[in-house]
């Protein structure tokens, strides 16, 4: 990586069924997105997360791969299987928290809705992924992870300016 190179970061919000991954090439430029499901029992997927995984990062190739750095219990496992699959692959791995997150749209003073809605206008290729605004009995639309993994990049790039 030169100066004039862009840094890559992989961003992931890890769910207890799924994750959302954001890929940047520096701060203005999202190169790829997505959610990947990982659900066990009548439903399962035929590939498990811990194949996605590897496949992610040698598909997308990130310089830094970026986390949320408290997560519930029942997510660990799989942080532990991405914070190891990076660094087996010299990526560094690094846990940015959900109030860092919460501080750098702080301006905005909104709710995750609206923090999606200020990200899908920064990047109108997400606008098609938005999901409706929820109501306080709706479970949250898998789709949001895609905008908090977003979130969590761009907090990184944050730091790093």
């Amino acid at each position: 990586m030169t100066p004039s190179t862009p840094l890559r970061v992989l961003s992931f919000d890890v769910r207890a069924s799924r994750f959302g991954f954001a890929m940047f090439e520096g701060p203005d430029e999202l190169l790829d997105w997505g959610v990947k499901n990982f659900r066990n029992g009548v439903n399962a997927v035929k590939v498990p997360a811990s194949k996605k995984i590897p496949s992610l990062l040698s598909e997308l190739r990130p310089h830094v791969v970026v986390i949320e750095k408290s997560l519930p219990r029942e997510n660990s496992p799989l942080v532990g299987t991405i914070t190891r699959l990076a660094r087996k692959q010299n990526v560094p791995v690094r846990p940015v928290s959900r109030a860092a997150v919460r501080k750098r749209f702080a301006h905005q003073k909104q709710n995750k809705h609206a923090i999606a809605m200020i990200l899908s206008r920064r990047f109108p290729e997400l606008a098609e992924r938005l999901p409706p605004k929820r109501k306080a009995w709706q479970s949250e639309d898998y789709r949001m992870s895609i905008f908090d993994a977003v979130a969590l990049g761009l907090t990184h790039f944050g730091r790093q300016s």
